[in-house]
């Protein structure tokens, strides 16, 4: 099997894996731990929740790394262990990937840029490019940057990614309002995803935030007028809080019917998020192979 993101996505939709932290809060991940401690102290764990992805038919394994930035990281309390965590967790997703390509993981630093924080465009992107230099180092496929709610954050990850040469997914998250579908910082739809795709992104959409349904409108406007590869990923329904914790509404089947709409209206890269499990993952598989 090729290990080229690009060679996949000429010959059809590439199918991504479903949410990481949620599985591993289902396996007793404690509430606020950052997951990035499990590849250290949890090892098996992780890559469990990989082998399930991959053997439910993902084309892409997102190593655990959402949350492995050094900045990211020395609030997590795991300061100066930036290679580590990532080289650790690209280990275990290639041993679990099989076929499977395997992707860096990168999401926000945590740090907010004037007037809600302190952060700087030099902080953010030196924290970035370490990561981004750690991931290829290990080996990855591709990166792909997730649940970006900053424009001006987003674009500093992606610029630090597209050095590196490799494939890149950029997805941001975003909520529907009264004056259209906007991050929670006021950033639209179209005129991000167009932005990511010129710093320098393969592949841009959509993550996090909101349900297979809600995600469809929002995919469709953002088909209609860009021309560059778009990725879904939605959360599995409407997250509930309850005795057991934190579940989620939706079924595998309505699911993968959304993310087959997706498709149909454009999107070339598909996967879940929060509280999709392997089981949506294999339904989606099927309805991809089934055409």
């Amino acid at each position: 099997m090729t290990r080229d993101l690009l060679q996949r996505l000429e010959r059809g939709v590439v199918l991504l894996d479903g949410g990481l932290g949620t599985e591993l809060i289902a396996m007793g991940l404690a509430q606020g731990q950052a997951p990035e401690w499990w590849v250290l102290e949890r090892p098996e764990q992780v890559q469990q929740v990989h082998r399930a992805y991959a053997e439910a038919g993902s084309d892409v394994i997102h190593a655990c790394t959402f949350g492995a930035t050094p900045l990211k990281l020395h609030s997590a309390g795991l300061p100066g262990r930036c290679e580590e965590v990532n080289r650790r967790a690209v280990e275990l997703a290639r041993a679990a990937a099989g076929d499977a390509l395997v992707a860096g993981d990168i999401g926000p630093t945590g740090v907010m840029f004037p007037p809600m924080g302190e952060a700087t465009v030099e902080q953010l992107a030196a924290s970035y490019e370490e990561q981004v230099g750690h991931l290829v180092r290990a080996g990855v496929d591709l990166l792909s940057i997730e649940t970006m709610f900053d424009l001006r954050e987003a674009r500093v990850a992606v610029q630090a990614a597209a050095r590196s040469g490799l494939p890149l997914l950029a997805c941001m998250t975003f909520e529907a309002r009264k004056r259209g579908v906007f991050t929670i910082m006021g950033d639209a739809l179209v005129p991000s995803l167009r932005s990511l795709h010129a710093a320098g992104a393969t592949a841009v959409g959509l993550n996090c935030s909101v349900d297979s349904s809600h995600m469809i409108p929002m995919l469709r406007e953002a088909a209609a007028q860009l021309r560059c590869p778009l990725v879904a990923q939605p959360n599995a329904g409407q997250p509930q809080i309850g005795a057991a914790g934190v579940t989620y509404d939706a079924t595998p089947e309505p699911f993968a019917a959304d993310l087959m709409q997706m498709v149909r209206d454009g999107a070339r890269v598909i996967g879940g998020c929060c509280g999709s499990t392997p089981e949506f993952i294999r339904v989606a598989r099927r309805a991809l192979d089934e055409g």
